[in-house]
């Protein structure tokens, strides 16, 4: 599943979209042996994840020509394994959504703390909510065994809002270091990097038109801009005087 090691995130699961269209239209296999992907947030019994299981029982078969045991066996051994993967997700999405709402609590923090400098950043962090935040991946670093987040992206939120909560990350490195780098007591940050990862989460709606990717509107059918809610432009410009 194209995963480096047992810790790492799970990081081709369909989306809904993906899987209501291939539920309407079952005409043949959700995915390929090369292209593995299962659904983690639906039972085995689902028809994307049966047709998955049929394509892992196959390509086990002709990888490993000198099996004897049947197809059905095979079939069973696999959803018994899926539901154990489905355990590990959980876990990880759990793990997810206590990053998440860590990262929002502390954004809208240091938003309060220089509302003064910076009077829009409460506005732009309420507006995004806990399910705006980019979630982070934690993964192990298999040499070190410290524990690396990797940051999800939202490939329908504008580089401006992005800009603005990078902003506010480093104002949070700031103040623990006591704006001198020196680190104040307590657990050392964790180290968060970019990830090629993208968020297969639904867009939020009734945003401000500029919350949005201009690339990611255009991509839009009118239907689908009409459900977006677009909401008027609000200021997203970061002041001079605390740009870090």
């Amino acid at each position: 599943m194209k995963r480096e090691n047992k810790h790492s995130p799970f990081t081709n699961v369909p989306n809904r979209a993906e899987v209501i269209s291939y539920t309407k239209g079952t005409q043949c296999p959700c995915c390929t042996a090369d292209n593995f992907c299962v659904d983690l947030n639906d039972t085995p019994a689902s028809a994307w994840n049966t047709s998955a299981s049929h394509v892992f029982a196959a390509s086990f078969r002709d990888a490993h020509p000198g099996c004897d045991r049947s197809l059905k066996t095979i079939f069973d051994a696999w959803v018994v394994h899926f539901n154990y993967l489905r355990q590990v997700y959980a876990k990880q999405q759990m793990v997810a959504r206590e990053e998440q709402a860590r990262l929002y609590n502390r954004c809208l923090r240091m938003a309060h703390h220089h509302s003064g400098s910076y009077p829009s950043a409460v506005s732009v962090v309420q507006q995004l909510g806990l399910t705006g935040m980019s979630s982070d991946e934690s993964e192990h670093d298999v040499r070190h065994g410290e524990r690396i987040y990797h940051i999800t992206r939202k490939t329908w939120r504008s580089a401006a809002v992005t800009d603005a909560l990078h902003v506010l990350d480093k104002l949070h490195l700031r103040m623990r270091y006591q704006e001198q780098w020196n680190a104040t007591a307590g657990a050392w940050p964790h180290l968060r990097t970019l990830s090629s990862q993208v968020s297969n989460r639904k867009p939020l709606s009734g945003l401000p038109k500029n919350f949005y990717a201009q690339d990611y509107i255009s991509s839009l059918t009118l239907e689908g801009l009409d459900d977006l809610l677009l909401q008027e432009d609000m200021p997203l410009d970061i002041p001079q005087a605390i740009a870090v």
